[in-house]
């Protein structure tokens, strides 16, 4: 900025002074003349819109009394977000259905939405354990189909969901996780009977 600046002031200053001396000028110095007379009104302009914008800035953002992080953004000593190992981990569940593949990721998904669906089922509707895997293997722990087929051994989606699968398999199967995980918190709030 500050080059541009200087390069318009030498030329115009040059094109005042010096244009008189070059014969085939004429052209550029009428050209330049209302520039160079021009410019300082620009130059003030710029200073008088910088003046103003310094004058009226919100200056709320800005505490004399802190330095450093502020309090409320807190710190913690890890070093990846919390929940990003899962997101990989269904991510690569989620590329290995583009592959008509069930990857180890996709086993440890299943593993831990039928552990988290166990859980919730024992706690809640306080059965058994035992009894808890079976409502989850047999589907019938909730009432979402697309969740009950996903944790079913050998349960079939439905219709419309076995067509998403068929057009965009990865998007479906993180719709399958995304519908089971809903419906566990769906379990999770019911009244304890």
């Amino acid at each position: 900025m500050t080059a541009v600046v200087g390069a318009g002031v030498v030329l115009a200053i040059g094109a005042v002074l010096l244009g008189g001396f070059v014969p085939s000028a004429r052209t550029l110095i009428v050209l330049l003349y209302p520039l160079a007379v021009l410019f300082p009104a620009l130059g003030v302009t710029i200073v008088a819109g910088v003046c103003w914008w310094l004058w009226t800035r919100d200056r709320s953002s800005e505490s004399p009394l802190l330095e450093g992080v502020p309090p409320e953004s807190g710190v913690n000593r890890a070093e990846t977000a919390v929940g990003r190992e899962t997101q990989r981990t269904i991510t690569a569940a989620a590329q290995g259905q583009y592959r008509c593949r069930t990857n180890e990721s996709a086993r440890d998904v299943r593993r831990r939405l039928v552990e988290g669906a166990v859980r919730v089922v024992v706690t809640k509707r306080g059965l058994a354990a035992d009894a808890a895997r079976e409502a989850v293997r047999s589907g019938t722990w909730t009432d979402d189909p697309v969740a009950a087929a996903f944790l079913a051994d050998g349960g079939r989606q439905p219709l419309g969901e076995r067509l998403r699968a068929a057009v965009d398999p990865g998007a479906a199967y993180q719709r399958r996780v995304r519908r089971t995980l809903a419906a566990i918190e769906a379990v999770d709030a019911e009244v304890d009977r």
